[in-house]
């Protein structure tokens, strides 16, 4: 059994398995929330959802959440899942206020953005939405890149090499990133999950500017940019 077998439509081989991955990690402890938080963030999430119709509760959700998220953090998640648009500076700086430090956002953020994904990947080929797991012990290992510092985006991130050294070539290599690519990297566990969606679902960023280069079978690539800068702009993307 896979983890879309019901799927009246083929998924493919990568995207079935790396979804699967990522929902079960869910449970384990990151580098700033235990398992626990971050399913209470995860099961938020769904819950915003829900309640503005986006989503359909499945009859298997996975085992409930006992911990009460503060008010700060519920605002924030309701607010990236349902309406990113509307998602500005000022937003940022209400769940700071709110007692988050920076790394618990971006942890939080990556949480929210990959789940959403997965999720709305589900509803569109048919499925319920499959169930959280449940929280695995342990602690956060509260690992900060040490190159990492306050640049021209809201959050600290780490910079295109050589200035990021290590933390830099790590992630995203030695040539330059624009900040779509480094938001995550305050949290690279984060950025590391939050890449491999991309490239499984998109393509891999190293042939993003060869022009007919395609990753997948039935599209073309004029074709997939077309729908993915329709759906962009329907959303409002700011990029």
């Amino acid at each position: 059994m896979t983890l879309y077998s019901d799927s009246e439509y083929p998924v493919r081989q990568e995207i079935d398995a790396l979804h699967a991955v990522q929902l079960d990690q869910l449970a384990d402890p990151g580098a700033w929330g235990t398992g626990r938080q971050r399913l209470a963030v995860a099961g938020e999430c769904r819950r915003a959802c829900y309640d503005a119709g986006i989503l359909e509760e499945p009859e298997d959700a996975g085992p409930p959440s006992e911990i009460e998220l503060p008010d700060a953090v519920r605002g924030m998640i309701r607010k990236l899942a349902v309406t990113p648009k509307d998602y500005l500076e000022e937003s940022y700086r209400e769940a700071t206020a709110g007692g988050l430090s920076d790394e618990e956002y971006v942890e939080i953020v990556g949480i929210v953005s990959r789940l959403t994904d997965m999720d709305i990947f589900a509803r569109g080929i048919g499925v319920p939405l499959r169930p959280l797991p449940a929280a695995r012990d342990g602690l956060p290992t509260r690992v900060r890149p040490k190159t990492a510092r306050k640049e021209l985006a809201w959050v600290p991130t780490v910079p295109n090499h050589p200035e990021g050294g290590e933390d830099a070539a790590g992630m995203f290599g030695e040539s330059y990133k624009p900040y779509i690519i480094r938001s995550l990297s305050l949290v690279p566990d984060e950025f590391r999950r939050h890449f491999e969606l991309e490239e499984t679902h998109y393509l891999s960023v190293r042939n993003v500017t060869t022009e007919d280069h395609r990753d997948y079978d039935g599209f073309t690539r004029a074709q997939v940019e077309l729908v993915a800068g329709r759906v962009s702009a329907l959303n409002e993307c700011f990029y």
